[in-house]
C-alpha cells in the first residue's frame, strides 16, 4: 500500500494541485495519473481545506491588494473562491474509485459548515465566511459532501486524523478551543501506547522545516503548508509488518535581512 498524505491546505488551491503534481498523482491538467489510479495507492488530505491563514493569502484569493473581512464585497469574493475550490475538489474526488481519496474533517471545515458556531480567528484575522454576514451559505451539495468527511481513518493500523490520536482530540465542540486540545503534542508521553495504532499522522499544529514528531516518535505532525511557497507531503509505504516513510517538499523558504 502506498499512502500519500497532505496536511492542512487552507484555501491554497494552486498549492494543492502543485503538491499532487509533485507527488506524481495528477498531470499538468490536474487529472489523475496511473499512480493514483493504482489499486494500491491512496490519497489522504488531513483537513482544514477552507479559511486562508493570512491577510496576504486572502488578498490573493480575492485578487485584490488587501483583504478586509468586514467588507461584504471582500467576504463574498472569499466565499465564492473557496466554494469553487471545494466544487473542483469534489469533482476530482468523484472521478476516482471509491475510497481512493479521503478528506479528514478539520476544525476549520467543521466551523464553515455549522453557521451557528462562532467565527474562528487566525492571528489578526476573523474567519467570517458563511457566518450570516453576507447571508450566504455553502451550497447544499458541497455541504452534504463535507458532512461525509470522517473524523479519522485507519489503514494498516496507521491512524490518520486532523488533531491527534484520541477521540476527544478531534471533536470540535466549545471545549475544543477552551481546552486547546493540541497541547498533547508537548507532553512526554506515548499517546498511541494504549491504542491499536502503530503510527499516527496528524495536521492542525503548524510546523516549519519539515516533519515534526510527537508522542515519543509515534506521531507525525504534517501541517507544513501554511507559509509562502513552502509545502510538504508524506508518502507511506506500508504492510502489516513495517512501514517506510518518505517526506517531500520545500520545507523552508525565507529571505533573511542582514
Amino acid at each position: 500500500m502506498r499512502i500519500f498524505v497532505v496536511g492542512d491546505i487552507h484555501a491554497q488551491r494552486n498549492k494543492l494541485w502543485h503538491i499532487l503534481n509533485q507527488a506524481g498523482l495528477v498531470d499538468e491538467n490536474n487529472q489523475a495519473t496511473d499512480l493514483l489510479n493504482d489499486p494500491e495507492t491512496k490519497l489522504i488530505l488531513l483537513g482544514d481545506i477552507v479559511h486562508a491563514k493570512s491577510r496576504d493569502a486572502y488578498a490573493k484569493i480575492i485578487d485584490g491588494d488587501r483583504y478586509d473581512e468586514f467588507s461584504p464585497s471582500h467576504l463574498v469574493r472569499a466565499e465564492r473562491f473557496q466554494e469553487r475550490f471545494l466544487e473542483e475538489l469534489k469533482a476530482f474526488s468523484d472521478s476516482l474509485d471509491k475510497d481512493k481519496m479521503t478528506i479528514i474533517m478539520g476544525n476549520h471545515d467543521y466551523n464553515a459548515i455549522f453557521a451557528e458556531q462562532g467565527p474562528l480567528r487566525t492571528d489578526d484575522i476573523a474567519h467570517l465566511e458563511w457566518k450570516d454576514v453576507t447571508n450566504r451559505s455553502i451550497p447544499d451539495d458541497i455541504k452534504a459532501w463535507m458532512l461525509s468527511w470522517p473524523q479519522e481513518l485507519v489503514i494498516d493500523d496507521i491512524h490518520f486524523a486532523h488533531v491527534g490520536p484520541l477521540k476527544e482530540h478531534n471533536v470540535y465542540d466549545n471545549d475544543f478551543y477552551l481546552k486547546n486540545r493540541r497541547r498533547w503534542i508537548y507532553e512526554d508521553k506515548d499517546f498511541l501506547a494504549e491504542t491499536p495504532y502503530r503510527l499516527g499522522v496528524y495536521g492542525h499544529t503548524p510546523v516549519r522545516g519539515g516533519v515534526n514528531i510527537a508522542s515519543q516518535g509515534k506521531a507525525i505532525l504534517l501541517d507544513a503548508n501554511g507559509v509562502a511557497d513552502e509545502f510538504a507531503f508524506l508518502e507511506i509505504i506500508s504492510d502489516k509488518k513495517r512501514y517506510h516513510l518518505k517526506m517531500f517538499g520545500l520545507f523552508f523558504d525565507e529571505f533573511i535581512q542582514r
